[in-house]
Order: C-alpha cells, then structure tokens, then sequence
C-alpha cells in the first residue's frame, strides 16, 4: 500500500463512491489540514483527510472514505495510520455522525470513545404551546450585531468548554457568515432590563428544516430554563405562523437549559454520537 498528497485533479475525478465526503486537496489552508489517497497498484483506493477546525483546537477530525469493493481489508486502517503521522500537533482524531453510520462504525473499530451525545431533534411546530413564554423575550431583529455575537460566541464558548474546548480568538470564526444563515425575524433574544442578552434561539434557515439553536449565555444563569423556553417558543412561533410545520434542533444532552425545553416538544429522529480516536 502506498500514499501519496490528495491533488486537486484527484477531486477533478473523484469516483462516485466518494460521494458528499469533507475532503479537499492537501494543505488546502495550512499544516493543520492535510488529505491523502491510499493507492491499490495505480488505482486509488481510500482517500482521507484530518484538519483542526478554526474554532477548536483540542482534536484532528478525521475523515477515510474506502472503494466499498475493497472494504473490511485493513486500508482504512492503515490510512487513519498514515494520516496521523501528518499531524502538525500530538493530538487525537475526532469523528461524528448518527449512531447507525459508517463512519461510526469504522470508528468504533479503532477504538473511540463518545466524548458528546446529541438528541433526536426534529419537533413539530404545534407543540410549542408545551413551553413557558417569558416576558423578557423579544425578537432578534434590531438587536445590536455586535451583542448578538459577543452573545451567540458566550453560549458556544461554555456549552463547550467541559468537554471541546475553543481555541484563542475562535470568535471570528463563529461568526464568519452568521448573518447570511440567519432568520433575524424567526430569531429570539432574552434581555434583562439594562440590555443584556440572557439566553437566545438562533434560527438557521441554510437547512430544511430550519435549524434553531438555543441556550442562555451563562452555565449558572438564574432562570435559564424558563428563558431558553421563551426564546424558542417564539421562535417556532413566528415559523409556524408561516406555514411550516417543523423545526430541527442542534443542541448536546449536556446542554442544562436546552435539553429540558427540548424534551417538552417530544423530538423525533436519530441519535448522534461525537467520538474520540486515539491517534494510531
């Protein structure tokens, strides 16, 4: 088996069995993102990739995709191997998806282990009526951008902190885009009375559904759960009212505020698993 840079010609002629993969042509932003292809005589075989992402720095995802006719031989193994000796930092792989996946799979085999569980998280818009409006809930739309960030990167950076945390400066990164993604109108924000934002419901319409995501801007803020409630009720309300009837949620079984909210709107779907890998 030998190994070699993946190129952007290699990403020209992917095969199909590539399919949606996150993978891109070596280096394609530094050192800390690297791809290569496993070759079988002449003909690629696997091909992988490991970055750290710009908002976190404590694990390499970790992405192998393998000719399914070659599967169950050992080269996904012996590519995770070959990738990690292209580490720029002695750091572990990280992995995600849904608990029936693939990936999952593979990943289990080189010994993960679940570092975060996210909840079945698709709710119908009716049953908004199971949670607590809350007086201080306003819409987003009008709100100060610059509080609304500083908000949004509080409520990332502590709901995340236990278990992946961010790097220095990763607030850039959070909000490159947020307001090309965001529905301001179906958004929602909890003010107390000198202006500070308390808890928010971030609706994200580059999904369909849309995707909302909520949480206070503190771990012990008083009342949390009542003002997270408030925020996504009124942000499923202002989708209901056109027209749509459901929502998916993102939001981690750790989340102290979200989880109880979310478990009123009685969610459907699959469970979803984030792994360690140690590096092999």
């Amino acid at each position: 088996m030998r190994f070699r840079p993946l190129t952007d010609d290699d990403l020209a002629a992917s095969p199909s069995w590539w399919g949606a993969r996150s993978l891109a042509a070596d280096r394609w932003r530094d050192d800390e993102t690297r791809s290569a292809v496993a070759l079988d005589g002449d003909e690629i075989a696997a091909a992988g990739a490991i970055w750290l992402s710009r908002v976190h720095d404590d694990r390499f995802w970790l992405e192998v995709v393998v000719d399914p006719e070659r599967r169950r031989n050992g080269i996904g193994t012996a590519l995770a191997r070959h990738l990690s000796t292209l580490r720029s930092r002695d750091l572990p792989f990280m992995v995600r998806g849904y608990v029936d996946d693939e990936a999952l799979r593979f990943a289990d085999a080189l010994g993960a282990r679940t570092i975060q569980t996210v909840p079945p998280a698709r709710a119908a818009l009716d049953t908004r009526m199971e949670l607590r409006p809350h007086g201080e809930v306003q819409p987003l739309a009008g709100a100060d951008r610059a509080r609304v960030e500083a908000a949004f990167a509080a409520m990332y950076r502590w709901t995340h902190e236990d278990w992946s945390p961010v790097r220095d400066g990763f607030e850039a990164a959070l909000v490159e885009g947020l307001w090309d993604d965001l529905d301001v109108d179906a958004s929602a924000v909890a003010v107390d009375a000198s202006g500070g934002i308390r808890a928010l419901a971030l609706t994200f319409v580059d999904t369909d559904p849309a995707l909302i995501v909520a949480e206070t801007t503190t771990r012990d803020q008083p009342g949390g759960e009542h003002l997270v409630e408030g925020c996504i009720r009124r942000a499923m309300a202002v989708l209901a009212h056109r027209g749509l009837t459901l929502v998916d949620f993102d939001g981690h079984v750790s989340d102290p505020h979200f989880l109880p909210a979310l478990s009123r709107l009685r969610p459907t779907g699959r469970w979803f698993r984030l792994v360690e890998i140690p590096a092999p």
